[in-house]
Formats: C-alpha cells, structure tokens, sequence
C-alpha cells in the first residue's frame, strides 16, 4: 500500500498472512470459495502456533470474548470454528449464510475502487467514479453490505481492510460528490452503523491523526 496509509500492526499481520486477497484468481472465485481458502488458512496458521490470527480471533471467533491470545492458542481451532469466524469477519452470521450464496461473485468494479480508495489513490478512483458513478452507492456483497464510505470507518469491515488513508476525508468528500449518502447504514454490529459511526469508535482514524476532519465530513457539516 501506499506510505500515506496508516496500519496498524495487528492489520499488517493480517494482511500478510492472506498474501492473496487480491490476487484476480483469488476474487474471480465465488464468496464461499473465497471465505473458505481463509478459513483454511486461518485453521493451519492457528494449528502451527502462528499469532497473527490473535485480531481476527479475538474479534470474530464466538468463544474468545473475555479469552486472552495465549487462551486461544492453546484450544483447538476446528474447521467450523474458523469457517465460523471468518463468516463473522465478513458480516454473515455463520457458514450457513456464506452457503447460501450460492455462486455468487463479488463486483470486480467495487472491489478495484476499495483498492484504490484504501491504497488513497484518488486520482485513479475519480477517474472509475467519473466513469460509474454508481460505485458510490454500491454495496458490498459480503454479509455487512458496506458502501465504499463506511470502508473509510476502518471499522468493523474484514481485518485486512481496517486501514486509514491519510486523504480519507478528500475521498469521503468525493464519493458524496459523487452520490454517496452518509445516513445510510450497514449490518455490522447489529445493524444501523452509518459511515460516521464507525469512524468515531474506530481507533485507527485517531491513531493516523485524521479522525476529526473524516467526521467532520461524514458528519455532513463540511463540504
């Protein structure tokens, strides 16, 4: 990613142990397939003592509330289990509804501007927008049916994608240009979580130093 995005350590550890998120064969396979490769990995990595599951366990996996990493590490992590959590990760509420979509595929369009928008290449994300519009309006196909601005919440979206760009208030301000609205809301945490919600409660925003301008946009009062 670029050096204008904020991640933090937990995020980076993620990011590196699924090295093929975004690889085009990887997202040319349907959300189960996809869903079910991480669960894999996770499984192996948590078998092999590997602690860079500790985020995605912790904050995914039923049985870890209250649960330190050393607790984790030291039960077992059977296939429903990470299937389970991974599940939860992308905003389904088990392996049933990951299941029940069947063959279908996320939007290749959606996925490259998230890229762009997360990586705070604007330049080339104006350009897709200028093109389809509707991407800023989009949702997701995963289970908490994000717009790309609650993206920018860095917040309660799959781990890999909890990152903060630097210019993350210039591409809020884009996407409402461009159609965004930022009373709508996605499905994680029990539903109702608008764009700005997630920003306020997200560490990540503070920790890039970016948070108060983000908010004031996502909050409506800036242009």
């Amino acid at each position: 990613m670029s050096s204008a995005v904020y991640i933090s350590s937990e995020v980076a550890d993620i990011a590196a142990l699924y090295p093929y998120l975004t690889d085009v064969s990887f997202r040319d396979l349907t959300v189960r397939d996809q869903l079910a490769k991480q669960a894999e990995t996770l499984r192996q990595a948590h078998a092999a003592g590997d602690r860079r599951v500790r985020m995605q366990l912790q904050s995914w996996w039923p049985v870890a509330s209250g649960r330190s990493i050393d607790a984790l590490m030291s039960v077992s992590l059977s296939e429903m289990d990470s299937r389970l959590t991974i599940s939860r990760e992308y905003g389904f509420a088990n392996w049933a509804a990951v299941e029940a979509l069947k063959t279908e595929r996320v939007d290749p369009s959606f996925e490259q501007a998230l890229d762009e928008m997360l990586s705070g290449d604007l330049m080339v994300l104006q350009e897709r927008l200028a093109r389809s519009p509707e991407l800023a309006r989009t949702r997701t196909v995963f289970g908490h049916r994000s717009t790309l601005l609650h993206y920018l919440g860095a917040n309660g979206v799959e781990s890999h994608r909890q990152v903060t760009p630097l210019n993350a208030a210039d591409a809020a301000r884009m996407l409402i240009r461009h159609g965004a609205d930022v009373t709508a809301k996605a499905d994680m945490y029990g539903g109702g979580q608008t764009a700005y919600v997630l920003a306020h409660t997200s560490a990540h925003p503070y920790k890039a130093g970016i948070a108060d301008e983000l908010l004031d946009v996502l909050s409506g009062n800036a242009g």
